[in-house]
């Protein structure tokens, strides 16, 4: 169910890319855009954590 939950996450993440390409806004929402991918890349070294142990 772990797995799923990360899917959903990171295929919202990608709709919202893709939203605000299409608004041609991206660049005034950078913050966020970095925020989430610190987000994803500490949930991605903690499940790889757990999956190695």
């Amino acid at each position: 169910m772990r797995a799923f939950a990360g899917l959903a996450i990171i295929i919202s993440f990608l709709a919202w890319v893709a939203y605000r390409l299409y608004k041609k806004d991206l660049k005034q929402n950078m913050f966020a855009f970095y925020t989430y991918l610190t987000f994803a890349g500490v949930w991605c070294i903690i499940y790889a954590l757990c999956l190695l142990t």
